[in-house]
């Protein structure tokens, strides 16, 4: 039984303009890039600004076109394709800001300091960015650095959406260890993100502390944020006890009237039984046009 793709089979035309943004780190002054898309045709008004990291070992390129290629089994995926244009946004996808391992930021403060800083760094190259406008969007790994984003700059972001995020980093890198997911075991996963992080949680707690959005309950309770997870989540587990929903009850315990919402979208329809190439599908396959539709209601 499968409950995907939601969307149809057939590719939209994809009218976005492209180029590839370089622009100096704020941490460190290496040069950085960003892969930014704005409709094929603009006005003299500013434009709203998406700001998209992507998962671990996804490349921005994979993020905006929709998942790697053994993706396409199962059908389609939109991804970002073709909705800059579509609604009149501009949405930047870093390539990452990581230590040591390509592609695997993990919301390293070099990460979220130049993510920050593109929102400035696209004033430099031309692109005219409506500061009330500015948005944060991810899912796995790009959800953790989205709310990250949010919880450390909410006097900058009107709206963050988060699919599936990683919150808690230890506790992530310790269900890792004990994984039987074949791609977790085969790529050894747990050691990437102890090579990235610089150590195990054991040995530098505070490592982990810092990339983490339970650390920022703060700034994420002043930020309008919408979470969607699943509790059936084969890639994130534990997402009631260390991530999503434990957040989202942070949050609120922080402030009541805080503005995040959370989602378990597993429970849909009252489908309880999944196999594991569904629960991997589930973590995977996001609907950015949704996120982008709910981030668009709202502004600073």
């Amino acid at each position: 039984m499968s409950i995907l793709p939601p969307h149809p089979q057939t590719i939209p035309d994809d009218r976005s303009r492209m180029e590839e943004v370089r622009f100096p780190s704020s941490s460190d002054g290496s040069s950085r890039a960003a892969l930014v898309y704005s409709p094929a045709s603009a006005g003299a008004d500013p434009l709203p600004l998406v700001l998209a990291p992507h998962p671990i070992t996804w490349t921005a390129a994979q993020e905006y076109q929709g998942g790697w290629d053994g993706m396409q089994k199962w059908g389609y995926h939109r991804g970002w394709r073709g909705l800059a244009d579509q609604y009149g946004v501009i949405i930047a996808l870093p390539h990452g800001h990581h230590r040591r391992e390509d592609n695997c930021s993990l919301g390293a403060p070099e990460q979220i300091a130049d993510m920050i800083h593109l929102i400035d760094a696209l004033a430099g190259a031309g692109y005219r960015v409506d500061a009330r406008r500015v948005y944060v969007c991810g899912k796995s790994m790009g959800g953790q650095e989205a709310l990250v984003l949010a919880g450390k700059f909410p006097d900058r972001l009107a709206a963050c959406v988060a699919f599936n995020p990683i919150v808690n980093l230890a506790a992530w890198q310790e269900d890792l260890a004990r994984s039987e997911v074949p791609e977790i075991r085969e790529f050894e996963t747990d050691q990437l993100v102890a090579r990235e992080v610089g150590g195990l949680p054991t040995e530098v707690p505070e490592l982990y502390a810092e990339r983490s959005a339970d650390s920022y309950v703060e700034g994420l309770s002043q930020t309008p944020t919408l979470i969607f997870w699943s509790d059936e989540d084969l890639i994130v587990p534990r997402q009631i006890t260390h991530h999503s929903y434990r957040l989202h009850q942070l949050v609120k315990a922080r402030s009541a009237a805080a503005p995040i919402a959370e989602y378990n979208h597993t429970r849909a329809h009252g489908l309880t039984a999944l196999d594991d190439e569904l629960r991997w599908q589930l973590h995977e396959w996001c609907d950015y046009e949704l996120a982008l539709q709910w981030l668009l209601c709202h502004q600073r």
